[in-house]
């Protein structure tokens, strides 16, 4: 089972969180597994260099409270209504025998060999992410997608991904759309009958605005 890297913290007790959150700490609790749910507080900086790693929900962390270490998944992370920091974050136990439901960053590559997005094309990324369950010991980190030979009208869907053993999207029977190439927006020019009504209506109404001001 692959850890990404660890997260200390250390024990909490129930009740007013906001000396935690003062003393840079984010009020968390572990739970899952053959184990009671366990409350603690991590480092906020270390928090917050986990996230900018990037694929912080489909990563496994460890832990660290003192000699104790917990292998966790990222279930969810609680921000502030007003700032939007973190306040609170629920981690979910795991070893390798674990299934978890975790979202999956969906990476488009080649757009510079897809003759659709060379004539003007644009991609549409209807899914950025795919949501699916897998085992904690075969995460994967993201799923990469070659638009290479994609024409103007092409789609990609979930056949486009090969999953691997164990691996399966929640939303099942359905081979759903995750991008599209489509056609470039082309403005339409102002018909000449048109900008002719226009400009006799801005005649008529210069008209009306000299007759009254004499």
């Amino acid at each position: 089972m692959k850890i990404s890297g660890n997260i200390p913290a250390k024990e909490r007790k129930k009740g007013n969180t906001n000396p935690y959150l003062k003393d840079g700490f984010i009020p968390s609790i572990i739970y899952g597994g053959n184990a009671d749910p366990l409350m603690v507080a991590v480092e906020t900086i270390q928090l917050k260099k986990r996230f900018e790693e990037g694929g912080f929900y489909s990563k496994i962390f460890e832990v660290e409270i003192g000699d104790k270490k917990e292998a966790v998944v990222v279930k969810s992370i609680q921000r502030h209504k007003v700032k939007n920091n973190p306040i609170h974050v629920d981690f979910q136990r795991v070893d390798e025998k674990t299934r978890i439901i975790i979202s999956v960053p969906v990476e488009f590559t080649n757009q510079e060999l897809s003759p659709g997005l060379k004539q003007g094309g644009v991609l549409n990324v209807v899914r950025r992410e795919l949501e699916l369950s897998c085992l904690a010991n075969n995460i994967p980190e993201n799923f990469v997608i070659s638009l290479e030979g994609k024409e103007i009208g092409d789609d990609i869907r979930l056949s486009s991904i090969t999953l691997g053993e164990g691996m399966k999207p929640t939303i099942l029977g359905r081979d759903f759309m995750l991008a599209t190439i489509q056609a470039p927006k082309v403005e339409k020019e102002p018909e000449p009958a048109a900008e002719e009504e226009t400009k006799e209506e801005e005649n008529a109404e210069e008209k009306k605005e000299e007759k009254a001001a004499e």
